[in-house]
């Protein structure tokens, strides 16, 4: 399999930044990993802290064995409905890293299966 193809590859479907180390980019591959790794990592624990605001919302109802589901959904409503701007920059921000990644490790494996050739 040639390089460009295996480097691409990696990339997009394992992860990005694997294809520029395989291919001896260690800065480029090292710097997508990265900027995925953060981004996924804020994604998580954005999410992560909305649910808990949620469940600290819900516990109290269900203690005082008071289920009032009209309050539930209002929590979550409004959990849902705050803002997502740092979620959404961080979608963006993984999905661009995600396809500059696969792009640049195809075009550096192109550029050395020509020098092979």
């Amino acid at each position: 399999m040639r390089q460009a193809i295996k480097a691409a590859l990696l990339s997009g479907l394992v992860y990005p930044g694997s294809g520029q180390l395989i291919l001896g980019h260690i800065f480029s591959g090292v710097s997508f990993i990265g900027l995925i790794t953060v981004g996924f990592g804020i994604l998580i624990y954005r999410i992560a802290r909305r649910v808990c605001l949620i469940i600290d919302q819900v516990l109290p109802m269900l203690a005082k064995d008071a289920v009032d589901f009209k309050k539930i959904i209002a929590s979550m409503d409004q959990a849902a409905y705050s803002s997502w701007d740092v979620e959404l920059i961080s979608i963006i921000l993984v999905v661009s890293c995600w396809i500059a990644a696969t792009l640049h490790a195809y075009f550096v494996g192109k550029r050395l299966d020509q020098q092979e050739d």
